[in-house]
């Protein structure tokens, strides 16, 4: 395996150990800091089972061994020797939707996947598993099935290079089942996730409009606030939010399923909308005047700020994609998509995140 501390792959390795006690896994791991590899791992996976409310920790962890590295510089040898394996789980990348001048994101997922091929080639297996994103599908609109590829621009490198991995993955002679998550949020019970991406800087960033302007106007900041900021955003009913429990008990159900060449779409099929999100945002922080539009005419200097600030997170708000589950459905049952994400949780889920990073606004 790789990524065991990301997102994703904490949530898949301690939901697929907890419920299947014949696995085991040996997943790369860098050292950060004062910390190795092992400690990372020891600290994020005991986070992830307080967070998903288990005492399994030890257990988990006991069937876990852990080889130091990157993927920039793959130790192929040294996890060889932790073999034999059955299987390999490649969901470790780089994470950036700004640009990449020069081309390290890219770099860093498309020859992370060529060496996690290679390494699985030389370990004779037969089938790989590969976390992409539901956003191989670029600046596509329409219906965009799962076992597709139908893309031929993208909004950024990150995008593109999740397009070039998971071509590999599929010419690359292996079984193969790929998992395309699409943008992760926080639980359906209650709103909460281990580790904010993605959407979540926008949230840090209105934070810090109201954090400000309260204290420019000597205002309390957790006040009521007035602003006349609007966010060039455009206006979509297609942004496809996903909670991080379904994220990790689906890819740990679909995982132990016989590989079959299939693309899953973790995606829901209840995208929520530009408005939607502006009414949680601004009911939470308690704030007047926000907008998110089409168009911002004569934009003021805080205005250009907020655009050049977020603009690498904007294309995902003017998305007129649809995502097809059937692959989903037909391998788990409709039962598995019987969530929906409204207003109500989205109000949540921008509490929950404020509660834990800026409960002085609240």
């Amino acid at each position: 395996m790789t990524g065991i501390t990301g997102l994703v792959g904490a949530g898949f390795a301690t939901n697929l150990l907890r419920n299947n006690h014949d696995y085991t896994i040996v997943s790369l791991c860098r050292g950060f800091g004062n910390k190795s590899g092992f400690d990372r791992t020891k600290e994020i996976i005991k986070e992830q089972c307080d967070m998903d409310g288990i005492d399994d920790a030890e257990d988990i962890l006991s069937r876990i061994e852990i080889v130091e590295g990157t993927l920039e510089d793959f130790p192929a040898d040294d996890m060889a020797a932790k073999g034999p394996y059955d299987t390999f789980f490649h969901c470790a990348a780089s994470v950036n939707l700004g640009k990449d001048p020069d081309k390290k994101t890219y770099y860093t997922n498309f020859y992370g996947t060529q060496s996690a091929l290679a390494l699985a080639k030389k370990l004779g297996l037969k089938t790989f598993h590969y976390v992409g994103t539901a956003y191989v599908a670029g600046k596509c609109s329409g219906v965009v099935m799962e076992d597709t590829m139908p893309a031929t621009d993208w909004n950024n490198s990150y995008e593109k290079s999740k397009f070039d991995s998971e071509k590999l993955v599929r010419e690359s002679g292996f079984d193969y089942t790929i998992y395309r998550p699409a943008i992760i949020v926080g639980k359906l019970s209650d709103g909460v996730i281990r580790k904010p991406l993605a959407f979540y800087r926008i949230l840090e960033f209105l934070a810090r409009v109201k954090s400000g302007g309260c204290k420019k106007a000597g205002l309390p900041p957790n006040g009521p606030f007035s602003t006349n900021l609007r966010i060039a955003a455009g206006l979509s009913d297609k942004i496809y939010f996903v909670p991080q429990d379904y994220v990790q008990q689906t890819i740990a159900k679909l995982f132990v399923l016989p590989v079959c060449n299939k693309t899953y779409h973790l995606t829901g099929m209840s995208p929520v909308s530009t408005k939607m999100i502006e009414t949680a945002v601004c009911e939470a922080l308690k704030t007047t005047g926000l907008g998110i539009v089409d168009i911002v005419d004569n934009p003021s200097k805080e205005e250009k700020l907020v655009q050049r600030m977020l603009d690498d997170l904007l294309p995902y708000f003017k998305s007129d994609i649809t995502f097809d589950n059937s692959n989903v459905i037909n391998a788990l049952g409709k039962e598995v998509l019987d969530w929906k994400l409204d207003l109500d949780f989205l109000r949540k889920m921008v509490l929950a995140y404020y509660q834990e990073h800026n409960p002085e606004l609240l």
